[in-house]
């Protein structure tokens, strides 16, 4: 018998006493309230490792229950019970405190494995807190601490809802870190030390998905000569990892839905449905929702996989990541392999430093690739840095035009007849010999504009961005492109 002690909150006696059977029939000692007013005096009165509640109750609900036990200083873990139709009170739960939530109609098993999770947790929590420190610092996002809000958001997230058995959506550019995520979620969880399973759903041919994700029998197809489990039995006890959710076929949208439902998969030419015990994580670059209103994406299945949501952000919008990201890329770059050889370049990546004006260069760019982009840029740059410095020259042309090099470089372009025809004017300006190019105001003015305009590429056409580059404000940046087309 287990010393987790647990309580049950309902308003309902029926369920209350089910419920209570149950549990105790499992070994766990096992106590109840029919309200959140009477949970707390019990609470207060004694110690409660476990609280299952119902969200809806009459006069203070399940969360609002949550949020006043930790307003008192209660740690139990608190275990939501809703309906389908009310999975967002439930994240609303989990992002208050709560461990995970439940849906009705309750199984009795299912609960029953909750409370084995938390016990073996119980026991772990010391390790859970190394670990964190360990994984937070794995993949490509290295080992330091996030300075930027957004991903100091993201963190908290992850830790919230790894250790659950919750499906996880993660959403975000290509490049921004939704694989990385996806792997700290497993290894944060109880199912660390099961396997972590991985695939492209846009990479596999829509043929072949099925026998992918869940094996074949030997003749199901021409060429299937021998038997082979799928990805889903692959993954038992672990986690599955489905990048790129947003390509899977339709027909195959339909049977993911029943295995988050049912919990089962069955092999093609196989009649016998096999029980999974292995939890969803998915990831899309795409607009999910956007694609249920065109049709090419399930509903129900958008609402399945949405349980959890984690938003990814753009390395853009987490500029105070940059130094330290740029730093352990360095030095990660170096470590693969073994042997002297790996030495070696551990020994080349720590040498490694990047000029200022290289730096400046890095961390004011666009990153439409994001973490991805960086990493590629960073590798070439090493290839390419002598004397143990990276500079300006080692940097790709879409990261270093706008150096002062480069910035002189095309005055000194303009100012020789050479600017940019691009501003609506024409090009004769430009073939036409120096005495012809007009006043001193105007080849001015062609550069300015030639400036702005770059500076709008280089920032993927974020004005406001560029604005802040140039060292202008928003408005006489809109004004002088006005003026531009007004003279065109």
């Amino acid at each position: 018998m287990s010393d987790l002690s647990v309580l049950v909150v309902d308003d309902e006696p029926a369920i209350r006493q089910v419920l209570q059977a149950a549990i105790g029939k499992a070994g766990y000692p096992v106590e109840t309230a029919g309200s959140a007013a009477e949970a707390l005096a019990r609470l207060e009165a004694g110690h409660h490792d476990v609280v299952l509640s119902d969200v809806f109750m009459p006069i203070t609900d399940g969360i609002e229950l949550l949020r006043q036990a930790r307003a008192r200083g209660h740690q139990a873990t608190f275990i939501m019970v809703t309906a389908f139709a009310s999975v967002d009170s439930a994240i609303d739960a989990i992002r208050a405190g709560a461990w995970d939530y439940i849906t009705k109609p309750v199984r009795n098993e299912e609960i029953v494995h909750r409370l084995e999770q938390i016990d073996a947790l119980r026991g772990l929590r010391e390790d859970n807190r190394a670990l964190r420190k360990l994984v937070l610092g794995r993949g490509g996002e290295g080992a330091f601490t996030f300075e930027s809000p957004s991903m100091q958001a993201v963190q908290r997230l992850v830790t919230r809802v790894a250790p659950t058995d919750s499906t996880v959506l993660i959403t975000g550019e290509s490049g921004t870190g939704k694989g990385v995520t996806a792997r700290r979620i497993h290894e944060l969880s109880p199912r660390r030390d099961g396997p972590f399973v991985s695939l492209n759903c846009g990479a596999i041919p829509e043929s072949l998905i099925e026998s992918e994700l869940f094996g074949h029998t030997k003749g199901a197809f021409t060429s299937a000569d021998r038997a082979r489990k799928g990805l889903f039995l692959q993954a038992d006890r672990g986690t599955i990892f489905l990048d790129e959710i947003g390509e899977l076929p339709l027909a195959m949208q339909t049977k993911l839905l029943h295995v988050l439902e049912a919990k089962e998969v069955r092999a093609l030419g196989s009649e016998q449905p096999r029980r999974i015990n292995t939890r969803i994580v998915a990831a899309t670059n795409r607009d999910l929702q956007a694609m249920v209103q065109q049709g090419r994406f399930r509903e129900d299945l958008f609402f399945r996989l949405s349980v959890f949501q984690i938003q990814m952000p753009p390395l853009r919008e987490r500029r105070a990541d940059l130094p330290a990201l740029m730093r352990h890329l360095l030095a990660q770059r170096a470590t693969g392999g073994s042997g002297a050889a790996a030495a070696d370049r551990a020994d080349a990546a720590a040498a490694l430093v990047i000029d200022p004006e290289a730096e400046e260069l890095l961390a004011s760019y666009a990153w439409p690739g994001n973490v991805r982009q960086l990493e590629n840029v960073l590798h070439r740059a090493a290839i390419l840095a002598d004397g143990g410095t990276i500079r300006v020259a080692d940097l790709p042309p879409e990261v270093s035009r706008l150096s002062p090099a480069a910035l002189a470089a095309t005055q000194a372009s303009a100012l020789a007849g050479g600017g940019s025809s691009g501003d609506g004017e024409g090009g004769g300006a430009a073939a036409a010999g120096p005495g012809s190019e007009g006043p001193l105001r105007e080849r001015v003015r062609r550069f300015e504009l030639a400036l702005i305009r770059r500076a709008i590429e280089e920032a993927g056409g974020d004005r406001r961005l560029a604005a802040q580059r140039l060292g202008i404000g928003l408005s006489s940046l809109y004004r002088k492109l006005e003026e531009a087309r007004d003279e065109a």
